[in-house]
């Protein structure tokens, strides 16, 4: 009976880790010249891992291969004192491409100056009722924004809630941390946590998140059964969104669109014709005038 209880536990054990929705790849990079005994980042490293991959975020059941893959990159800048640190963080992820395989990135976002606070063996807990520490609220943040964008990808608006928990985890800071904190501070940056958020809920950028949808699902999946005609919808969708940026100039949302998507956008239409690369290479430009070099390849 014993025996058979154990393989019960361990069968239904199995079955919750598989059921998890993320599979992080976590990375806490550190100078070789730092004071701090390195174990800490080591520490911290399995921390954030464990943190993303074994929290069950979501009510849908994932198989393991649908996971979605991301890249969680911390390089430490700057050491403020034993446990608090100063780090540049980097945010990617990426899905399968249907009848493929191909991964089209989703999410490449680099959030400059984070500070963090970790002692060795500390958890580090899911923050969107309640504020627990700036990193539990960082990732818990990142964990959200990852899922919204990948439901995004395969339902119009398909991501709101993911969206709306990020929101709330930001909205449950205390005053010091949103104010102190530049990622979080509406005034520091017009390129940090608290402006993502603000556009994705800006009505004048609403037409993008359509877009958005339909450069996916409408578009890059279908590439490999009808690849003119997904080329065509692709170009529609990047006729929306050079709307949405006359709409919303400069905004944090289209240029990180344009800063995931640029090269896979160069490989799209590197094989149009002449006036489809000049129409993709315009939105491109307009959204992001200092990589208009880049783009030069679509002339």
């Amino acid at each position: 009976m014993k025996v058979i209880y154990a393989v019960i536990v361990t069968i239904l054990f199995s079955f919750h880790i598989e059921a998890q929705e993320l599979n992080v790849n976590a990375r806490v990079i550190a100078p070789n010249n730092t004071t701090v005994d390195k174990v800490i980042f080591n520490n911290l490293e399995v921390a954030i891992r464990e943190f993303f991959n074994n929290t069950k975020w979501t009510n849908d059941e994932f198989e393991t291969l649908e996971k979605i893959n991301a890249n969680i990159q911390f390089t430490i800048t700057s050491e403020i004192n034993t446990n608090t640190f100063e780090a540049d963080l980097i945010v990617q992820s990426n899905r399968p491409v249907y009848s493929s395989e191909y991964n089209t990135p989703m999410l490449n976002l680099i959030d400059k100056g984070v500070t963090i606070t970790y002692n060795n063996f500390q958890p580090i807990e899911r923050s969107e009722n309640q504020y627990v520490d700036n990193l539990s609220s960082i990732l818990t943040y990142y964990a959200y924004i990852i899922l919204a964008f990948d439901y995004e990808s395969f339902a119009p608006y398909g991501g709101e809630q993911y969206f709306k928990l990020a929101q709330q985890t930001m909205n449950v800071l205390p005053n010091n941390v949103a104010n102190g904190d530049k990622g979080w501070n509406q005034n520091s940056s017009d390129r940090n946590r608290y402006w993502l958020i603000e556009n994705i809920f800006n009505p004048r950028l609403r037409n993008f998140r359509a877009a958005f949808y339909d450069y996916h699902r409408l578009g890059l999946d279908l590439m490999y059964s009808d690849a003119d005609r997904s080329r065509a919808t692709i170009l529609a969708t990047m006729n929306t969104i050079n709307e949405a940026n006359s709409s919303y100039l400069n905004s944090m949302l289209l240029n990180l669109f344009v800063d995931t998507k640029g090269n896979e956008l160069i490989e799209i239409f590197k094989v149009a014709d002449r006036n489809q690369k000049s129409r993709v290479r315009t939105t491109l430009t307009r959204i992001n005038p200092s990589n208009a070099g880049k783009y030069e390849v679509l002339r």
